[in-house]
């Protein structure tokens, strides 16, 4: 019998995810590994209107799909696929180089769920994945997901506000 393993990390949150003012994404991140593929974008798509499910029904703000946060999230996904290891090392530096300079940022990743209704489940399972997607502060979302050449997925969820 195959058991899945899937694995979650706790969201960075508070603290180091309140810095400068303003807006504007301009994510520049590094193509996608030629051993990595795209999810469909219907996947990408699917979380955010599930995020923006969850925080209506909690009477929160939608948030707005950002372009730049969606690419950048893809270029995270692809890193964390190349060295096969989930992590949030340099995400909210990536973002500021990238020239993003909101006062909330925070991200989530998420390892081998093959469905965003199965990694929203994940997410939202999650204390601290789900103070991000339940955060008042956020304003906008990019989700990335890459499929390694193994068939799994890696995700992530950038958040800015």
């Amino acid at each position: 019998m195959t058991v899945r393993l899937s694995t979650l990390v706790l969201a960075a949150l508070a603290a180091g995810c309140s810095l400068g003012g303003g807006y504007r994404a301009h994510a520049t991140p590094a193509a996608l590994a030629a051993r990595h593929r795209s999810c469909p974008a219907a996947d990408t798509s699917a979380v955010v209107q599930l995020v923006n499910d969850v925080r209506r029904r909690a009477g929160l703000r939608l948030l707005g799909g950002d372009p730049h946060l969606a690419h950048f999230a893809a270029s995270r996904s692809a890193t964390m696929a190349d060295e096969r290891r989930l992590s949030h090392s340099g995400w909210e530096s990536g973002l500021r180089k990238a020239g993003l300079v909101d006062d909330a940022l925070g991200e989530n990743v998420a390892y081998n769920y093959d469905t965003p209704a199965a990694v929203m489940q994940g997410w939202m399972q999650s204390p601290g994945h789900r103070v991000n997607i339940l955060r008042t502060a956020f304003k906008r979302i990019g989700v990335g997901c890459v499929i390694d050449e193994r068939g799994h997925r890696w995700w992530t969820q950038d958040f800015a506000g």
